[in-house]
């Protein structure tokens, strides 16, 4: 689309905010579609319907009634994790994800097998990843019942290129919140808290998306911009997961969602449930030992080693567009509208 080539990276010409379409320019026959668009349309909107249902089920018992098992953290923890572990991977079942591929990497080539250290962030331990659609914090939230990081930026107008917005706080948010946010753009407020106080109050792993935004999943966004600390960081414990998934195909749209709606994430669980065919997620685990370095002081240089750790191991390319990139390409999409 020439009319956004102003959003394509001239280093990798890719164009990481447009909804990726099948290659294959072959339809299903006019016939077909019509006998059997009411039915898919149907089993779909039971499919999404069912998953919201499981969704909001889970929001209830984790966010008000296990509360009251606060005074006991462990069994707090275990019962949410337990909640998450049926009734999120349920939800990830009914969108099509049956079967979800997870590899463990290595970037040290060695004839030796290192020695295996479990993937297991506990509380306050910090899971970076690609973002790309709500599935990602649906896979976080059934296996690890994470919390998740929003970015909050403090920037009441867009920055220029030569002075970019700073992300200057965070707010930590249940799966419902992030799945609301998903694809959104930075809020724009001067409240939120500290990197350091997050992780300090942190029931359990906190999990940072370094883009700050959803991309096509074609490559990696170019990292936000953070405030650093004043005073030295504490050290912690970082995890690292690339999440990839399959070129959309005529039967099987894109797992993306790189342009959110107001409604979503309800309209794309639905676009995901029209597909007959189970779709496919491969995540690709860093081997713990080889975890970037990262503190609570958040410094730019750790920052960028996360990110740079990141492509490496997913094997992204980098492009040099950002969250203020997006945020200027919807306003022009909104405006062709």
């Amino acid at each position: 689309m020439e009319k956004f080539s102003k959003w394509r990276d001239p280093a990798t010409g890719i164009a990481p905010f447009l909804i990726p379409l099948p290659a294959s320019t072959t339809t299903i026959p006019l016939p077909l579609t019509l006998i059997g668009l009411p039915f898919v349309c149907v089993f779909a909107g039971l499919r999404t319907l069912l998953a919201v249902i499981l969704l909001l089920v889970h929001w209830l018992l984790v966010e008000v009634l296990f509360k009251i098992c606060l005074v006991a953290p462990p069994l707090f923890s275990a019962l949410t994790r337990a909640a998450s572990a049926v009734f999120v991977r349920a939800v990830l079942f009914l969108l099509g994800f049956s079967w979800i591929t997870v590899e463990d990497v290595s970037l040290k080539r060695t004839s030796r097998s290192q020695a295996t250290i479990a993937f297991a962030p506990g509380p306050g331990d910090i899971i970076i990843g690609n973002s790309s659609s709500e599935i990602e914090l649906l896979y976080l939230a059934f296996r690890f019942n994470a919390t998740f990081l929003l970015p909050v930026s403090s920037k009441g107008s867009k920055a220029s290129a030569d002075s970019p917005a700073k992300i200057t706080s965070w707010r930590r948010s249940s799966l419902l919140t992030a799945l609301r946010r998903c694809g959104s753009l930075p809020e724009r407020s001067e409240k939120g808290e500290s990197f350091e106080d997050a992780v300090r109050k942190a029931r359990g792993p906190l999990v940072v998306f370094p883009e700050c935004t959803t991309s096509n999943n074609r490559a990696l966004l170019k990292p936000a911009s953070v405030q650093e600390s004043r005073i030295p960081g504490k050290p912690l414990k970082v995890f690292l997961l690339s999440f990839r998934y399959e070129l959309p195909t005529l039967l099987c749209s894109t797992s993306t969602l790189s342009i959110p709606s107001p409604f979503d994430p309800f309209v794309h669980f639905f676009k995901l449930s029209l597909t007959p065919i189970p779709r496919k997620l491969v995540i690709r685990r860093l081997h713990s030992a080889e975890s970037p370095k990262l503190t609570t002081a958040l410094r730019h240089a750790e920052w960028e080693g996360a990110v740079e750790t990141l492509a490496v191991a997913g094997r992204w390319k980098r492009t040099g567009l950002d969250w203020e990139a997006k945020q200027a390409f919807l306003e022009y999409r909104e405006k062709r509208k």
